[in-house]
């Protein structure tokens, strides 16, 4: 059998997460590959997953929880794209709400699947003006539990996404670049436009 690149892009509510995995699937497939996409939520048939099915992509589901508290339903939702597909890279998506993906996701398939997933670093999205007031603490449209998850998400990041730049000034990109690197310190921080 061979093994399957698996990118799973993480990030808080309206970061941009499908429209990067979807632009991710159209340049891996225009290379050659053959991409393979699950997408994750709390309710059933996703607008996500319809989106990127109407798209062309071959797209599995795990909804109703989290990946990380269906983690054997992800393994075997990647198995049926697997079976039917034969992807040579796995895109996935989970909720914008979740939190602690490298230990419960990431890690055990590195631990668990090694000769079946090449895990690449996990990198984590978000939208620049939910960024700009939650790292400079203003808070505002934000419930303290919501920067909390969104500050939890880069936390655990392997490298730090600033989606969305084409909507933030480039004074407002360095100052997000600076506090980014004050308050994780180490994480590497790119900026796109998907």
């Amino acid at each position: 059998m061979k093994t399957m690149r698996f990118v799973m892009v993480g990030g808080f509510l309206g970061a941009g997460k499908t429209t990067t995995l979807a632009r991710l699937a159209a340049q891996y497939t225009r290379q050659g590959k053959k991409v393979g996409l699950v997408t994750n939520d709390q309710a059933q048939n996703l607008v996500d997953t319809n989106s990127l099915r109407a798209q062309g992509f071959a797209v599995e589901e795990v909804p109703g929880a989290c990946f990380c508290c269906k983690f054997d339903e992800l393994v075997g939702k990647v198995g049926q794209l697997e079976e039917s597909d034969r992807p040579d890279i796995i895109l996935a998506e989970p909720v914008g709400s979740c939190t602690d993906l490298v230990a419960t996701v990431i890690q055990p398939l590195k631990d668990l699947h090694r000769t079946r997933f090449d895990v690449t670093p996990y990198a984590v999205l978000f939208k620049p003006s939910h960024g700009l007031r939650i790292l400079r603490n203003e808070g505002a449209g934000f419930s303290p539990k919501a920067a909390y998850i969104f500050k939890k998400q880069l936390e655990e990041a392997d490298a730090i996404v600033i989606n969305r730049i084409d909507e933030v000034t480039p004074a407002e990109l360095a100052e997000l670049r600076k506090l980014l690197n004050e308050q994780f310190p180490g994480t590497p921080v790119l900026a796109v436009s998907a």
